[in-house]
């Protein structure tokens, strides 16, 4: 009967972690990654059904953004801006959406789309 209810609380006390959302950075967290600009390297898909790419992305202090595409030497101007707790840019080629940030290692970051978006990450360069 011990190890019975030792188990149900063990399965009662993990499935409660498992089922909180995740630990998002704040909008002082996001301020202070961002406020002197950032050069991060984005890897995700666009799409559903389509391969991840990699792309570097240059976030500035004035709330501009370029992002550079894979192997393509394409530049796509934007903007970015932090709204609440979320990260949003807009892309006049691309589009707009919003994310949350969720720190996954010391320069790693999850991208938590909340606009129908597909989930990316984020390695920060400089």
């Amino acid at each position: 009967m011990k190890t019975l209810l030792t188990a149900i609380l063990t399965f009662a006390v993990l499935g409660s972690a498992w089922a909180q959302k995740p630990t998002v950075l704040t909008n002082a967290q996001l301020k202070a990654l961002l406020s002197k600009g950032v050069t991060v390297k984005v890897t995700g898909a666009d799409r559903a059904n389509t391969a991840a790419r990699t792309s570097t992305a240059v976030y500035q202090q004035d709330g501009t953004a370029r992002l550079n595409e894979g192997s393509n030497t394409n530049t796509v101007i934007g903007s970015w801006k932090i709204d609440g707790n979320k990260f949003c840019t807009k892309y006049t080629s691309l589009g707009s959406g919003c994310f949350n940030l969720q720190k996954t290692g010391e320069k790693s970051y999850r991208l938590i789309p909340l606009d129908g978006l597909l989930e990316g990450t984020w390695e920060v360069v400089k």
